[in-house]
């Protein structure tokens, strides 16, 4: 079986866990299994901790409590079997969600690459920005950044994504982002550029 290792920082990350049965090595102090309200109150009590803010009130950590639950119930269900982090570099922040996950590889690389950042989109409003990106472990891949609008709703939307394939493990990851708002995902590109360094695959052999 091939798993992602991603060592985030987590000084700007917050991972959703993909379950909430607690595993061996799962710093937890609780019941055998915690709920999403638990982790929602334990991950904001400990970001206002973190904080360079020096006084914040209860308020503000059931503030982004809520939030973060928000964030849990919405985000894992749009992109499944992908792991799901949120860009959060302060607890005052909107929380940002990056998708990442891995498929078979398939067909001809570049041509792959292409669809799975929808490189050739036909709803983006002017040509993607179309670029080669070359992460750490992953190698050679793409990066591209599109503006589209919904559907439904004719909002415009940014997004963010990049593909690599890896003949090591055979399988092609991407990197998904978006938002309504361009300047959140623009104030996060540096950070989720350097995120793609430490993006790994790894087989159950290795």
């Amino acid at each position: 079986m091939t798993w992602l290792d991603i060592d985030y920082d987590p000084d700007l990350w917050v991972e959703i866990p993909s379950q909430w049965t607690i595993s061996a090595g799962d710093e937890w102090y609780g019941s055998d299994n915690r709920t999403q309200e638990e982790w929602a109150d334990e991950i904001a009590e400990f970001c206002w901790e973190e904080s360079s803010e020096r006084k914040y009130t209860a308020s503000e950590v059931e503030l982004l409590s809520q939030t973060l639950l928000e964030c849990v119930r919405r985000y894992p269900p749009m992109y499944p079997r992908s792991e799901v982090l949120l860009y959060l570099p302060t607890p005052k922040a909107v929380p940002l969600p990056v998708w990442i996950a891995h498929v078979p590889a398939e067909g001809d690389r570049e041509l792959t690459l292409r669809e799975l950042t929808l490189a050739d989109d036909p709803a983006a409003i002017e040509p993607p920005i179309v670029e080669k990106w070359t992460a750490e472990e992953l190698g050679e891949g793409l990066r591209v950044l599109r503006y589209h609008a919904l559907d439904q709703h004719q909002e415009l939307m940014v997004g963010l994504r990049y593909a690599w394939r890896s003949e090591v493990n055979n399988r092609d990851v991407v990197l998904i982002t978006g938002s309504p708002a361009p300047g959140q995902v623009m104030s996060a590109v540096d950070a989720i550029a350097d995120l793609t360094h430490v993006i790994q695959l790894h087989d159950d052999e290795d």
